[in-house]
Formats: C-alpha cells, structure tokens, sequence
C-alpha cells in the first residue's frame, strides 16, 4: 500500500473464485488504510465453493454453495459478475472488458484453470461434458433427465479419467441412477495420489459400490448416433464401449492466455511465472492460484491458492511474507469411500523407509513413507480408512514419537502415541492454520470450541478435515487452563453421524 494515507490504491483481481475470495476477505480482515478492491468474474455467479461441487447432486443449491457474500458488501470493494476481462494494457495500467476500461495500480490474477478434455474426435458431442462449474453440474443434470426420457431406458455414463474427481463424478452420475465406467489411462485410479496397491485396494471398493473401472484404457474417438448425440467410445485397442453421456475429468489447464497476451513471463506447459512473493515478471502484477506456476509448476487445488492469496494479501498490505511451496494432500469425496494421501507419498525422497498395514478383506490399506532411521513421517497413503488422516497430515516433517505401526491399527488396537504437535505444524492446509495459531486462538481470543476457532481463524471452514484435530488441540489447551472441554465427537475416530455420508453434520 502507499505509506501516504491520503493516497487510494486501486487493486484489482482477475477472477471471482475461492482463490480470489480467500485474497480478499484477507486484505480486508488486515487492512485499516485507503484502498479500494474492484473484483471481475467471468461467471454470473458469486464465488463457490467449487470443493465441494459435487454437493450439487446430493440437492445442495447453488446458493447454498455460495462463499461468504459479506466480503463483497464492504464499501471499499466492487464486484463485476459475468464481465470477463479481455485484455491488460500494462503501459496504462488498465484492464478491459467488453463494456468497460478499469484502471489498477497492482493487479491479480486469479484466473484460475478450465477442464481439459481427452483431444480426440467427437470430445464435444451433444451428451459430453466437464465437471468444473455450477453450470457444467446443472448442464449435465439436465441432459440426462431429458436424455433418460428420451431413450425410454436406464441411461449409460462413461467417466474419462480416474482421478479424485473422476471418482466424484462417477459418483454423481450413479447417484442419477447411471451406470457408470470410470476410464483410467494409467494402471490404477488415482494414479498421482496413489501407489499400485492402494489403487487395487480402491478399485475394489469402488467395484463394490457398483461402479465399473476400465484402467490402461486410452479413448481414441467418440461416436454419434443417427440423433447426433454421443453413443460409444472407441479405446486404442479396437474395443468399443456404448456411453449415452461422458464426463471429461482428466485435469485443468492454466487460464493464462491474458496473461501471454500482455507479455507476462509464462511457461511452456502452461501457467504464469511466480516467485516466492507471488511476483510476475511485471513489478505491479501477481499471481495466485491454479494459474501461478512456482518453480515451474501449477497445482489444481485449492490450499496451495489459499496460502498464495495470504502471502499476496500480505506483501499488499506492507508485509512480508514467501510461499512455502504447494501442499498437495488430498482427500476423496465419496460417499462410504475413504482415501486420503499427503506429504511424500509416493517416496521420492532417497533412502526413505515404508511401513505397511493391508487388510484385503476390510478393504483396507494404509502406508507411512518415513525417515531412513524410520523417525521422521514423509508422507502416507490411506485407503478404506482415513481416520488418522488429520492426526497425521499436520507431523509431515515431524518426528512420530513412538511406533508408527500404531497409527495404521485399527481401532481397538494399539493406541497411536499422543505427542503434541509443534506449533509450527500446519492443521488446517486449506487455511495454512498452524497448531500454534489456535492455540493462540484458545489462550489469547477466548476461544472455547472448534467453531470459534474456526471464526477467528478459519481451521476446518473449507474441507472439514482437520476439525476433529482442532478439537484436540482445543480440548487440551483448555484442559490445561482448568476449563472443561465440550463434550462432541471429537473423542471418537469416528463422527456419530451416518459416517457414510458425504458431509459430517458436526464439522458444519
């Protein structure tokens, strides 16, 4: 910001998602100075909570999706929905719409990605889509209502990729009463979360639920019928699969084409060059997001982009802040189906040491990727129970303080060691909320429960997977201030709602 109060700066953000929202309310909670915030969105909608999409299909409404609207009521901050800007002149410092020339003293780009699709003939048939946006969802809804009706029968969906949004579009298209294969490439599902024999494992389990998976299948062409609408697919091998309608979900690419256009420094595989500050090559220009490529990568989730928009929050603001590099836990989404992976989980590291629990008829496998003095937890893979996946996930880097084997028993068995996690430790990664923080949040703001913390600090207001960590942490600290500690579930590895839904009711 400009040192002279009297002066207002003009930023300007390019892109209307979680990534932009997060950026945002961030400047806003911090800010006591001059300034004013214009927002475009290319979308005619408010920032969502695109996370949690696939709620769409379980009756959740679009505005129930909806991010918090209060950040936009604020008088220092403007909101343009369904205006895509279409060109940055850098020399003027401006942007442009179709309709308007808007000027910045710093921009953002928060531009985000857009579903890529399989390049091959008849992608784009009538009966094809991607699942990205509230439109894609209501599009794809709608065509297969009007398509069952139609045919008079049981409709046939085909899934192309098998990655966690694969498997939640899988998901959603059974949910309408389709049945649904899931094509995978590769040799497994998941395959950059998970090793081969936690695929196999999941695999099972999504077999078990109904789902058909075809992996080390490559989709050469899509065929019409005499209506024009997608009837088959054609796979390397000759095979033919009949599919009335198909769902792309085989990655994002960068939305950086603004970007390239003016000039700003980009990679060849796609995505705008950032720095550690989230600097582009233009000293007035940042980039957040699943548009920003850091050391030569983009990530497509949403923690990474939340910790870029704190540090660009930040650095605005006078601050100094750097970006630790990408998190890229993950959690599936499915209904009755738990995996999870985090830190190291494939073992790149040299000289690392694994540690395996694998129960083929619970349909369970759990994997700890450790130290080579078998100390140190790099990373893991859960699959059929990601129970300790909040317990875990924050001692990335950490030393385990006991036998690792104990966190992959199953309940009833031995009790995993209860060290207490460093304040350094990162709890909520969508948040980038250390355990030191709510600590601080329990001892400095008075904070009693979960939801309060989540109020001062936002643990657990995205995913939910952390909550019951915070609870924890909260009820220990409180335990030490000789208060008494709410009784919910935190006490139990599991919540004492359906554990088979999608959305816990006491993580909100």
């Amino acid at each position: 910001m400009h040192e002279d109060s009297g002066i207002t700066t003009q930023i300007t953000v390019v892109g209307a998602g979680m990534v932009a929202h997060r950026f945002v309310e961030s400047l806003l909670s911090r800010d006591g100075g001059d300034m004013r915030v214009t927002v475009f969105g290319e979308e005619k909608r408010h920032p969502y909570d695109r996370v949690g999409l696939t709620a769409f299909f379980d009756g959740t409404s679009p505005e129930r999706l909806e991010l918090d609207r209060s950040v936009f009521d604020d008088p220092r901050v403007e909101l343009f929905t369904g205006e895509r800007v279409q060109r940055i002149d850098r020399k003027e410092r401006t942007v442009h719409t179709a309709s308007r020339r808007h000027r910045y003293d710093r921009l953002v780009l928060a531009t985000g990605s857009y579903a890529a699709r399989v390049a091959v003939d008849g992608a784009r048939l009538p009966g094809c889509f991607v699942y990205r946006t509230i439109d894609d969802l209501i599009a794809l809804r709608d065509f297969v209502a009007s398509r069952r009706a139609q045919l008079g029968r049981p409709l046939r969906g085909v899934v192309i990729g098998g990655g966690l949004l694969g498997l939640e579009a899988a998901g959603a298209l059974q949910s309408q009463e389709v049945a649904c294969t899931i094509v995978q490439s590769s040799d497994r599902l998941m395959s950059a979360q998970l090793d081969l024999p936690a695929g196999r494992m999941l695999q099972r389990l999504i077999e078990d639920r109904g789902l058909t998976v075809r992996t080390e299948a490559r989709t050469t062409r899509l065929d019409a019928d005499r209506t024009g609408n997608v009837a088959a697919l054609e796979f390397h091998d000759g095979s033919m699969h009949p599919a009335d309608v198909v769902v792309f979900t085989v990655g994002v690419r960068p939305r950086d084409e603004l970007a390239r256009e003016a000039g700003l420094r980009c990679t060849p595989t796609g995505g705008v060059v950032v720095d550690e500050r989230c600097d582009t090559s233009d000293a007035d220009i940042l980039a957040i997001g699943e548009v920003a490529a850091f050391e030569g990568r983009t990530v497509g989730l949403v923690a990474p982009g939340y910790a870029m928009a704190e540090v660009a929050a930040t650095r605005l603001l006078g601050g100094d802040a750097t970006f630790p590099g990408f998190d890229e836990s993950a959690k599936l989404k499915l209904s009755g189906i738990d995996v999870a992976s985090f830190g190291d989980h494939r073992g790149d590291t040299p000289g690392v040491l694994d540690v395996v629990y694998a129960d083929p008829v619970a349909g369970v496998y759990k994997k700890l990727v450790l130290s080579d003095d078998a100390k140190t937890l790099l990373g893991g893979v859960l699959v059929g129970d990601a129970s300790a996946y909040g317990a875990l996930r924050p001692l990335v880097g950490a030393a385990l303080g006991g036998d690792p084997a104990a966190y992959l028993m199953p309940e009833g068995g031995a009790a995993a060691p209860a060290a207490e996690l460093p304040d350094a430790a990162v709890v909520c990664s969508c948040a980038n909320v250390t355990a030191g923080r709510i600590r601080e949040a329990v001892h400095e703001e008075g904070c009693a429960d979960a939801n309060a913390v989540k109020a001062c600090t936002r643990a657990g207001a995205t995913c939910g997977s952390c909550v019951l960590m915070v609870k924890k942490i909260v009820g220990t600290e409180l335990t030490a201030l000789g208060q008494s500690v709410p009784r919910d579930c935190a006490s139990t590895s599991r919540c004492p709602d359906d554990s088979s839904s999608t959305r816990c009711v006491c993580r909100g």
